[in-house]
């Protein structure tokens, strides 16, 4: 734990529903769990409708001409308007409602192929040309990218044959493309057979309403990828020793050379590092601590006068400090009795791969293609050229090292593992800018498994995190609001680990969920079980319902579907005879609009108050045993702080609810309390009976405390006395003190009308959802609540008009 984070804990409660989880930008290290993903099976949520494609527009990208155009004729008669774009044509650009992309489907993979490229090349111009408008849709689903692979149908997983799995690259776009187009709909469906028929009646099942990222179907049985948590992996029967050599590509800096220092130090084995340069000459900079170099660093930027002089003297500076750190990191090796050479080798040139492996004789045992450039950039400003040279490090880096290992049989048998070094970029999405780096590490993962089953080398693929200050990473400051960071020491013990076992599987390291999230991608951890974050994942998606709308800080639009009796909170409350939506729950409903509705940057910002809430008693009524809320969030920065306004309306349009939602840096404190004086004498007592109506079972009915007729003494409600889900949502606001303030409320008015129940001002402060007393105050309208001796709610000006 932080010190920053400590020393919050030790102030008191937590803040209310922070936007961002109190997560440390400048240090968020978190030990991560193993998980393993596995293909499992799963019936489509949605209901099927008639035709869902008829009507759509939908652009048709693949390699294979052929398949293209019987796949067309396929979609055409399901009565999708079919716009092709084939090998060797230029694209048109224009309005479709959505992209299948064949990519490489149809063709199966031998080891060194580049059909790739192209395919990836016309990908790349078909989502550049949709960008903007794609962009700047707002209504949810409305376009939809739907990659199909050819991966076996378990996305690569389980057992058999993995025909084409340089569809992984498509696989990893994918899976981040929400990131860039949050709006958009997204699914990579993976098929057992590349056939035009089976791949239309997969597009047609899938496009209308996308519920998971990757669909798999073998033998008729839709399937879909679950990761659960997986136990650290013992030691195999030969851990490499000191008479072993483990290669490194691309390990002479960073997460790399981290590994390397690791394996030396634990095995005692030589470890060979590569660049793929020569290894650099001793200069000026060389011996310079931090300080040293970075006064070094401004008294070479002041040189510059052009802007062609800053670019270039940044290319110097760059080249410096690489040469530095490498120099560096093997200097300290040498003096620690650590065996680590460097050799010169871009994995993606067939000559120095095989250099590197003729000077190391008869081995490595071991080889890690840990190599990778990640250059960020949205996806609309990179060009084809820049996507295909970032996934090139890892797909084609991957083919040398496996042609050299088989270019000879004694380099083959004296191979004992090739361990592939993947992201969770590739795995569940990257960050902004990073489509191209999760296609390649992705593709990654999926040509493991084909060279593990279809040569039979044992291979084995990790899929690491963003370790704390070390590797390829960027922009740090961003990559924390995304996932938290690896400490550098734990990940080197754990890859220790990985290589000693000698399992030839995958392993995805995963710490905690940062607070960057889009609503579509929340379908990403659908699947995920055992992982601390997953209470939090599945209130989001609880109070989410199904998104109608979504502009990135902006605006939201979704709506929420409640049966009568489906939850306990659904059968305590009935207005005038009909069972009905408590205020409480309601208002919970509205503050968690709050939650996707962020200004740009995704500050920390903490819900401090809430603004004329008010809700229309007899719009709270569930009529027939259903009821359709449509909530309305729009984000505007007011009075110099952060709002949001929230509107909830029935299915008729009629509203229900509204509210404005304040946000500040720091949590909210109250005012102080008015002066002491004889509160107003409480409604008429008895029991609630006509038109408001409480069971009593969730929300008890309290009394005031003996000797003090304005307070009221509550009964806890847990989240599972309202909800009746796996992770009941916890409430930012106490349910009984909301429900008690509305009872007492009500008790002095007449309840002959629909009734508008108002709050001028509630003030949040820590504490408020273990309130357990109530207190009505001195002041009409006014009440405060109490945890533990501390006040944490202020409700003003409460008021019940009909």
């Amino acid at each position: 734990m932080t010190t920053s984070a400590a020393a919050a804990e030790a102030a008191g409660p937590p803040a209310l529903r922070p936007h961002l989880s109190s997560f440390d930008p400048d240090a968020f290290v978190r030990p991560v769990g193993r998980f393993v993903w596995e293909p499992v099976p799963v019936p489509h949520p949605g209901t099927p409708t008639d035709r869902p494609l008829a009507g759509r527009r939908v652009l048709l990208v693949g390699e294979s001409a052929g398949l293209v155009a019987a796949v067309a004729g396929e979609l055409g008669e399901r009565g999708a308007l079919v716009v092709r774009s084939d090998p060797g044509t230029p694209l048109v650009a224009e309005g479709w409602d959505g992209i299948v992309d064949l990519n490489v489907t149809g063709r199966t993979y031998e080891l060194g192929d580049t059909d790739w490229r192209p395919a990836l090349a016309r990908t790349t111009e078909a989502i550049r040309a949709a960008y903007g408008r794609w962009s700047e849709e707002a209504r949810f689903g409305r376009h939809v990218y739907l990659a199909v692979t050819h991966l076996g149908g378990l996305s690569g997983h389980g057992p058999g044959h993995v025909p084409q799995p340089l569809g992984g690259i498509w696989a990893g776009l994918a899976k981040c493309l929400p990131r860039e187009l949050p709006a958009a709909g997204v699914v990579v469906v993976d098929l057992d057979r590349a056939d035009a028929t089976a791949i239309a009646e997969a597009v047609e099942r899938e496009f209308a309403a996308p519920a998971h990222f990757e669909v798999g179907y073998r033998d008729g049985v839709r399937h879909v990828l679950a990761g659960r948590p997986a136990p650290d992996c013992p030691p195999g029967p030969r851990p490499p020793g000191p008479e072993d050599t483990v290669l490194i590509t691309g390990g002479a800096r960073g997460v790399g050379f981290a590994a390397a220092r690791s394996f030396a130090e634990t095995f005692g084995c030589r470890v060979v590092v590569t660049g793929r340069g020569e290894l650099p000459e001793e200069g000026e900079t060389t011996f310079l601590d931090d300080a040293a170099f970075a006064l070094w660093r401004r008294r070479r930027m002041a040189r510059a006068r052009t802007p062609g002089d800053l670019a270039e003297l940044r290319r110097e500076i760059t080249r410096a400090d690489e040469a530095r750190t490498v120099l560096g990191n093997l200097r300290r090796a040498a003096e620690d009795g650590l065996r680590i050479t460097y050799l010169r080798c871009d994995c993606t040139d067939a000559e120095q791969v095989e250099s590197v492996f003729a000077a190391l004789g008869d081995g490595p045992q071991y080889v890690v293609h840990n190599a990778g450039i990640d250059e960020p950039a949205r996806f609309d400003r990179k060009s084809a050229a820049a996507v295909i040279r970032t996934v090139d490090v890892k797909v084609t880096g991957f083919a040398r090292l496996v042609r050299a290992i088989l270019a000879r049989p004694e380099r083959r048998a004296a191979l004992r593992l090739l361990s592939n070094v993947g992201s969770l970029a590739g795995r569940m999405g990257g960050m902004v800018g990073q489509i191209d780096y999760a296609a390649g590490n992705e593709a990654l993962a999926r040509l493991g498994f084909w060279a593990r089953d279809d040569l039979g080398l044992p291979v084995q693929t990790l899929c690491w995190p963003t370790w704390e200050r070390l590797g390829v990473i960027a922009n740090y400051s961003a990559a924390v609001r995304y996932v938290s960071t690896l400490d550098p020491a734990e990940g080197a013990r754990r890859w220790a680990e990985e290589i000693a076992s000698g399992h030839t599987a995958e392993a995805v390291f995963l710490g905690r969920i940062g607070a960057v999230l889009a609503p579509g991608q929340l379908r990403g951890f659908g699947m995920l079980t055992g992982h601390p974050d997953l209470p939090r994942l599945h209130a989001l998606d609880h109070h989410l319902g199904e998104v109608e709308e979504y502009a990135l800080f902006r605006s939201l639009r979704t709506r929420w579907t409640l049966e009568a009796g489906a939850h306990p909170c659904l059968t305590d409350l009935r207005i005038d005879g009909l069972p009905a939506v408590p205020v409480g729950v309601v208002l919970e409903h509205l503050v968690a609009a709050g939650d996707w509705v962020v200004p740009e940057g995704w500050p920390l910002l903490h819900l401090r108050e809430v603004h004329r809430f008010t809700v229309r008693l007899a719009g709270l009524r569930i009529s027939g045993g259903r009821m359709v809320l449509h909530r309305e969030a729009v984000g505007v920065r007011r009075d110099g702080v952060w709002q949001v306004d929230v509107t909830v309306r029935d299915a008729a349009g009629e509203p229900v609810a509204a509210a404005t939602l304040v946000y500040g840096p720091e949590p909210a404190s109250l005012p102080a309390p008015p002066p002491v004086t004889a509160p107003e004498p409480a409604g008429p007592a008895g029991p609630d009976a006509g038109w408001l109506d409480w069971a009593g079972v969730v929300f008890r009915e309290e009394r005031p405390a003996p000797g003090d007729a304005g307070a009221f003494a509550l009964r806890p409600v847990a989240p599972a006395d309202l909800w009746t889900t796996s992770f009941p949502p916890a409430h930012t606001l106490s349910p009984a003190a909301i429900e008690t303030i509305v009872r007492e409320v009500d008790r002095s008015r007449v309840r002959d009308g629909a009734g508008t129940f108002t709050v001028e001002r509630l003030v949040l402060s820590p504490g408020a959802q273990q309130t357990d007393l109530v207190r009505r105050g001195a002041v009409s309208g006014e009440w405060r609540g109490e945890s533990a001796g501390r006040e944490v709610l202020l409700a003003e000006g409460v008021a019940l008009g009909h």
